[in-house]
């Protein structure tokens, strides 16, 4: 081949590939725009009784507002705790959910893939540890050797251990049994055990129905209770619009909650089928602010340390793992 020829040769390859390059760019943004573009068929929030702001959110129709012009679905299941949300997580049966804090941390270190993108509200005293009315128990030194219901794995769990160690008990000085807190009430009332530990509302309904009065809560300073706001990282990661908003009709909620407190609490007990005054102490005695601050972060390490020491934590991790703003984030810019 002449000189000439292997020049001209050379250039076609050069144009060639300046073609293909842009062909391939091309493709690539096509790509880019597909995925930005890209919605799900529908959207499962996993709930329970205490998640006030979902309870308000799906009450007033703003996830469905939300979500309405993209012709996407949302799906609700309920849930009496949070371990049952967690092994929906782990079954891609949940989007998002909010629970307490001692779930995510254990899913995290069974590799179950959640995030925690908000904050579902802090309230100090939504842990709690209750007795009959007419109990001869007068302080938590009084239960050693007797019997207290709680839902293993619960951040109520977690609260009733550190609640005996600051007593000068543990675990082995007392009968936990393990019982999903829509059974305490009958528990107590058929005096099958001397004590529950729960939470908000639950505690409240056991008052109410004077089947419990509480001995001793996280007002204490024993444990921070906080809800979290979780995410199938799945999800999250392949529709970032769309958890961010969620997010939105979560704030929302909260604001109606704050400008319209008697109409939420309405609400919120006729989604949750409870009484008004067994929600009323939640909702006004909690802090609703979303955004996650280091006590938050603080709270859930807690909870790791005390699943690490009694060997219940699968998989050590860095806590910052579990934790996940950039959606909160977006949302405020």
């Amino acid at each position: 081949m002449g000189k000439k020829n292997i020049v001209v040769a050379m250039l076609m390859v050069f144009v060639i590939g300046i073609f293909a390059a842009g062909c391939g760019g091309n493709d690539t943004k096509t790509a880019e725009v597909a995925k930005n573009t890209e919605k799900p068929k529908e959207i499962h929030v996993a709930y329970q009784n205490s998640s006030i702001i979902i309870l308000l959110a799906k009450a007033k129709g703003f996830y469905e507002e939300e979500f309405a012009k993209d012709g996407v679905d949302v799906k609700y299941d309920l849930y009496l705790s949070g371990p049952p949300m967690i092994e929906a997580f782990a079954g891609g049966r949940a989007d998002f959910a909010h629970t307490g804090d001692m779930p995510p941390v254990s899913a995290r270190a069974a590799g179950v893939d959640i995030k925690v993108i908000s904050r579902a509200g802090y309230t100090p005293g939504g842990n709690a540890l209750l007795t009959r009315p007419d109990s001869p128990v007068k302080s938590v030194t009084d239960l050693k050797g007797k019997k207290i219901a709680v839902q293993v794995g619960s951040s109520a769990h977690h609260f009733l251990i550190l609640l005996l160690q600051k007593n000068g008990l543990s675990a082995n000085d007392v009968n936990i049994v393990n019982l999903p807190a829509s059974d305490h009430q009958a528990a107590l009332e058929t005096q099958n055990v001397d004590a529950i530990a729960t939470w908000e509302p639950w505690s409240s309904v056991l008052e109410n129905a004077k089947a419990g009065k509480i001995l001793e809560d996280s007002s204490s300073g024993v444990k921070r209770y906080i809800g979290v706001f979780l995410a199938r990282n799945d999800f999250a990661k392949q529709y970032p619009d769309y958890t961010v908003r969620i997010l939105k009709a979560n704030e929302k909620a909260a604001a109606f909650m704050k400008s319209n407190p008697d109409e939420a609490l309405e609400l919120i007990a006729k989604e949750s089928k409870l009484p008004v005054s067994a929600i009323a102490r939640i909702v006004k005695t909690s802090d609703w602010d979303s955004k996650i601050i280091p006590e938050d972060i603080a709270a859930l390490q807690q909870v790791k340390d005390f699943l690490k020491e009694t060997k219940v934590l699968k998989k050590d991790f860095d806590i910052n793992e579990l934790f996940d703003d950039r959606y909160y984030q977006k949302l405020k810019q």
